[in-house]
């Protein structure tokens, strides 16, 4: 254990000497901080001496459990996705911390990018993700439907947003594990389940109604998995989910209309103000959507009556 500044470190010895040694660098760059601010730190205290005796591999030794919770949460929120799971698997402690980090979206994943895929042979359930600055892949597993039968729609905060076989979507956090079902498709305006003789829904009948025109008079009748390819376009989040409050945007047919729903909500609401949009960006509560004309309209979803005015109209 040492003492500097008013700080007390202590260094894990681990049996992966580089996971260690990256572990090392982060508290120097954490300590580095601390130097720089007077409020931080005494500077008269911070002696080379005793920062170079913290970093001896021979005095390395002491316990996970002693470790301060402070000082490992400053340097988990900084590490790499990969070293972040591995600091979590180290014990429970350290699994208690990694948790809280993911959970409340503190850590930092604006780091490498990285690829996300599916593989036959890694199996139904599993998440592959490949670190482009390690060259290396990395196997997760995530609940429930399984993520090869699923279906992309987009991604935000590390969430990825997924369609399964029955159409139903879900966001997904292949680091964490959490997973948030969305709002039912059947509540999307102009869907509506078709049922079997069991009472059991075996289909979907969409209507070919925009709310603006109509482009046919006879409903269209899709499978379970069918919809999924035609309904959805994009999925867009405000915000991180892990925080609790959060705004999910859709974009979908017919005709590229909007709806979204709110954390907790068990249904979707359309905005009708009209169609043929093609992309959206959140700015707090307020939501700025464009259409292929070039036009951006303003939704605010933190009123009532989700207040509209359009920023650049039609030309």
């Amino acid at each position: 254990m040492y003492t500097l500044g008013g700080f007390r470190f202590i260094v894990y010895k681990f049996s992966s000497t580089m996971f260690n040694m990256k572990l090392i660098e982060k508290l120097r760059f954490i300590l580095s901080k601390f130097s720089t601010d007077p409020k931080l730190i005494d500077k008269s205290r911070f002696e080379a001496s005793e920062f170079s005796t913290l970093f001896d591999p021979n005095t390395m030794e002491k316990t996970a459990e002693d470790l301060p919770f402070d000082v490992l949460w400053l340097i988990f929120a900084n590490l790499e996705l990969p070293d972040l799971v591995r600091a979590g698997s180290v014990c429970s402690i350290w699994r208690d911390i990694y948790t809280s980090l993911c959970n409340s979206g503190s850590y930092n994943p604006q780091y490498t990018p990285y690829l996300l895929y599916t593989s036959e042979s890694a199996g139904a359930r599993a998440a592959c993700l490949y670190s482009l600055a390690e060259k290396k892949t990395y196997t997760l597993t995530l609940p429930d439907p399984p993520l090869r039968s699923r279906y992309i729609f987009g991604s935000s905060y590390g969430w990825i947003a997924t369609a399964d076989e029955r159409s139903e979507l879900h966001i997904v956090n292949p680091i964490t594990g959490d997973q948030i079902a969305l709002p039912s498709v059947i509540t999307i305006e102009w869907v509506k389940p078709i049922f079997s003789d069991t009472g059991a829904i075996c289909g979907y009948e969409h209507s070919g109604y925009s709310g603006v025109w109509i482009t046919s008079g006879i409903p269209s009748i899709f499978d379970l998995s069918e919809l999924r390819d035609y309904l959805f376009y994009k999925v867009f989040l405000s915000s991180d989910p892990s925080a609790g409050e959060y705004f999910v945007v859709l974009i979908h047919n017919p005709h590229c209309q909007l709806s979204f729903a709110r954390a907790g909500d068990d249904r979707w609401t359309l905005l009708p103000h009209g169609d043929s949009y093609e992309d959206c960006l959140f700015n707090g509560r307020l939501l700025y959507a464009c259409t292929r004309f070039g036009e951006i309209h303003e939704f605010d979803l933190g009123t009532p009556g989700n207040d509209t005015q359009d920023i650049i109209g039609s030309c």
